[in-house]
């Protein structure tokens, strides 16, 4: 038998091996250019994936995502850091390299190319003449109307109540909207390490894309929590775009028969409609409310880090078809006005 010459072998064997090494970075590049691009078509996603595939992906996500009480996302932050200590130390690079790009692969084909489905507003009934400006203007009123009155009904706050609700009200609502309904994930987390960033980014909530899991600030005050957590399960249902996501927590909240739910809806409405004028016409309960709601982000928020945030997460959502960036949040305005008549179906 003739050995081969080990030299020889050995460089073919090893630039072959780098070469097969990128090829899952380079899949991942691939994949966030066609996303930048918008390539994949946004109907084909809709029926094809969000409607079909995901829903499988998601209930067995929520299965895992809901097997354990804390967030994965305790046990991932300081396992990756700690890898990628390792890994930096013995300068494996394209081990590095791999890792992200997998992540990356994982995260989209699970749930980032919802973000390429049809836009909410495409699935709603909209009337344009609700949302000129004169228009928004009695909405505010309704609002602040409504504020008024619901301080008086809402009962005392109770944590199992509300997230069972919440849980209940979204789902109702999406399945309106797309005609479908599976089991996902239900247990709302929160994350100890990824609570300071979230207290100094001004982050009420997030969804944890790679466990599949919501996770919520642990300081929101009882009248934000329906709302928020609403808004992160909107997320676990497929509906990645933080406006839409808005859009499907107001129908969740402001439909709900729990005056607590409908205050929560109206009074985060109300953060983007009030100006000096408007707040005149909250009595002294509401008012109070909306100040502390501003005192917390005061107290928590550190300007730099929420301008770091707040410029990362507009990159984001622009990268992936969210042509608004940051400003996709104020969408409700809008949207909840315009729909107004049609609002009893998510009953």
């Amino acid at each position: 038998m003739v050995k081969p010459k080990t030299g020889i072998f050995q460089i073919f064997t090893a630039r072959a091996g780098r070469r097969l090494g990128w090829i899952l970075p380079g899949i991942s590049v691939l994949t966030f250019i066609f996303s930048w691009a918008a390539v994949y078509p946004s109907r084909l996603v809709e029926r094809l994936y969000a409607r079909t595939i995901f829903p499988k992906i998601s209930q067995l996500a929520g299965e895992f995502a809901d097997s354990v009480p804390f967030s994965w996302l305790d046990v991932a932050i300081p396992l990756g850091i700690l890898l990628l200590v390792l890994l930096v130390r013995k300068r494996r690079w394209v081990w590095i390299a791999n890792a992200a790009a997998s992540l990356y692969l994982i995260f989209f084909w699970t749930w980032g190319l919802n973000y390429h489905r049809e836009p909410l507003i495409s699935k709603l009934q909209v009337e344009s003449g609700r949302m000129r400006p004169d228009a928004m203007t009695g909405f505010a009123r309704q609002a602040a109307m409504q504020l008024n009155r619901l301080y008086l009904e809402k009962h005392g706050y109770d944590e199992g109540r509300t997230r069972a609700e919440a849980v209940r009200r979204v789902r109702r609502v999406v399945s309106i909207i797309d005609g479908s309904d599976w089991e996902c994930a239900n247990r709302i987390k929160v994350s100890w390490i990824s609570n300071p960033w979230l207290h100094a980014a001004g982050i009420d909530g997030l969804f944890n894309p790679l466990g599949h899991e919501p996770v919520i600030s642990n300081t929101i005050l009882d009248i934000e929590r329906p709302f928020v957590i609403a808004h992160e399960l909107a997320h676990v249902r497929g509906y990645p775009d933080e406006g839409d996501a808005n859009v499907v927590a107001t129908f969740a909240t402001l439909m709900s028969d729990d005056p607590a739910f409908q205050y929560s809806g109206w009074l985060n409405l109300w953060l983007y409609l009030r100006t000096r004028e408007l707040d005149k016409l909250l009595d002294s309960g509401p008012r109070q409310d909306v100040q502390r709601i501003f005192d917390r982000a005061r107290a928590e928020q550190i300007r730099w880090i929420n301008d770091f945030q707040r410029g990362l997460l507009d990159f984001f959502l622009k990268a992936n078809s969210v042509e608004e960036g940051v400003r996709s949040y104020s969408r409700v305005v809008l949207l909840a006005a315009g729909t107004e008549p049609y609002w009893e179906q998510f009953r």
